[in-house]
């Protein structure tokens, strides 16, 4: 199968004769380790790339200057991606260079032939020492290009060498453990992480993700067990990541400093990182992401054996984060349909508005304040907007009455708790969001409804929805008082911590006040 390939020629006096040929990428600027050179003061030091990504050859805007950018046939680039074609001209600052040639194929993911007889040697894995025809010696050490099933293959043989090989094995047996046992995607993410960090012994992981639809790569987890985890630096190197996931390989970089752009990077600058090593997680059917490693200064770089591995994890782990990823867009898609559900609910009360949505809001965001798990969130995210869900069982008389409930009709009224239960019983997926709505009326000191529950009887999920929803109605008009002022409602949550609120969630609740009062501004 031939590879892809495109020509460049240089077009004007100054680069007239001159041609540029690759298979792979073209890095095109003043800086000195790029692979076109351009010597003019109208060119940036990294202005622009060119490269084979999905069956197409692209070139992409780096340049920072406005006033030089980087068109196609005079229409401007603008810092997006431009399909070429061949005898199409790209304006690099004031020079220009023509396709000469182009094909485009499909990156061949067959297993790369063993290198001949040495030491130790690592299957799949071929030094990077050649030479690209711009005369710019590549900056990663060793690549990885073999096929998911021949990753898993060699994967169960083990690896030739390599010191301690059984904790890197242990991390692929745990990576397979977690996949069956662990619903949610972030959870699954981060279980990985931490297994094949304390294989590796990385000072750090992270994993990204193409957007099934759009296949924009986006931070989806990042590990770091000794370093800052609040640190504002991105935990990857972009430059490599991308590189990784647009050729399709698995890509070790043993020492930065071999390259003048990853050194003067931020992450890599910042972030202390000295070797790195990026993993394609592909399935057999495509490319779903990428899982970065690095080491610091004061470790040993990554070798071929580590690729090796984090190779075989990769391919190991791929096809589970793909299926969460589904299972996570058919969530999202349910929340949406549970919301139009509760919206319906609540266009029947013409006092409430946007009650549901707003409790939402603010339970999630208490939810996060206490740590909760991403499965109790998720039973918040589902359950809270059908909290009310029972009133379609009340009668309109009661439930859209002007003024205020007699005994009675409060009896009446307080059924719609017990009533939402019972609706979601006989649904198996909303059975998890029952204690919501069944208690998200019950009181700290017991003299709540339906059932009387007291302090940590009463599931926490429903005591954080409680404060939520007590909050809302304080700061909402109804038909026998106007909205309570925010500062007061405060204040009332504080005065009956203990009785009717659980205090943790009521003090949670108060370290959240300016985020709750900001999303109060945008109603």
């Amino acid at each position: 199968m031939a590879e892809p390939r495109i020509v460049l020629a240089g077009i004007g006096t100054k680069l007239s004769g001159l041609t540029w040929e690759t298979n792979q990428s073209l890095r095109i600027g003043r800086q000195t380790n790029l692979d076109v050179v351009l010597r003019d003061n109208s060119i940036d030091r990294i202005h622009a790339e060119v490269r084979h990504y999905s069956m197409r050859w692209m070139v992409r805007d780096l340049a920072k200057n406005p006033l030089f950018p980087t068109m196609v046939n005079d229409v401007p680039v603008n810092g997006k991606d431009r399909e070429l074609h061949v005898d199409d001209v790209i304006q690099i600052g004031a020079l220009q260079v023509r396709v000469a040639d182009l094909t485009v194929e499909t990156p061949d993911l067959t297993p790369t032939p063993l290198p001949g007889p040495s030491p130790t040697p690592v299957p799949g894995a071929e030094p990077r020492q050649q030479i690209l025809a711009s005369g710019v010696q590549m900056l990663v050490k060793a690549r990885m290009q073999q096929s998911w099933d021949k990753a898993l293959e060699v994967a169960a043989q083990g690896a030739p060498v390599r010191p301690h090989q059984e904790h890197a094995m242990l991390a692929l047996v745990r990576a397979n453990h977690h996949l069956t046992h662990i619903s949610h995607l972030e959870d699954l993410l981060r279980s990985i992480l931490t297994d094949t960090i304390g294989a590796l012994n990385a000072q750090r992981g992270t994993i990204i993700l193409a957007d099934p639809i759009t296949r924009e790569l986006s931070l989806k987890a990042s590990v770091a067990p000794k370093l800052n985890p609040n640190s504002p630096i991105r935990p990857f190197s972009k430059t490599l990541v991308h590189r990784c996931f647009n050729q399709g390989e698995s890509l070790l970089c043993d020492d930065v400093n071999a390259d003048e752009s990853l050194v003067l990077a931020r992450s890599i600058r910042h972030g202390a990182m000295a070797s790195v090593i990026c993993a394609l997680l592909r399935t057999p059917r495509k490319r779903i992401g990428i899982l970065h490693l690095d080491r610091g200064f004061l470790d040993d770089p990554f070798d071929e054996n580590d690729l090796y591995y984090a190779d075989a994890i990769a391919a190991s782990v791929a096809v589970g984060i793909e299926t969460a990823q589904l299972v996570e867009q058919q969530r999202d898609q349910f929340i949406e349909t549970v919301t139009t559900l509760a919206r319906t609910v609540e266009a029947r009360d013409q006092y409430t508005g946007d009650h549901t949505r707003r409790v939402t809001d603010y339970s999630l965001l208490l939810a996060e304040e206490l740590k909760l798990s991403p499965n109790e969130r998720y039973q918040i995210q589902i359950g809270t907007p059908l909290h009310d869900i029972g009133k379609i069982g009340i009668d309109d008389a009661i439930l859209r009455k002007p003024g205020k409930l007699t005994d009675g009709e409060f009896e009446c009224m307080k059924t719609h708790t017990v009533k939402g239960a019972v609706m979601l019983d006989s649904m198996k997926h909303l059975i998890p969001m029952i204690p919501i709505v069944r208690h998200h009326h019950e009181r700290w000191d017991g003299s709540g409804y339906p059932d009387h529950l007291r302090q940590e009887n009463i599931p926490l999920i429903a005591r954080i929805v409680c404060v939520a929803d007590a909050f809302d109605a304080m700061t909402s008009d109804r038909p026998y008082r106007p909205a309570m002022p925010a500062d007061r409602a405060f204040l009332e949550l504080v005065g009956k911590a203990g009785t009717h609120f659980d205090p943790n969630c009521v003090y949670a609740f108060m370290r959240l006040r300016q985020k709750i009062e900001a999303r109060m501004r945008q109603t």
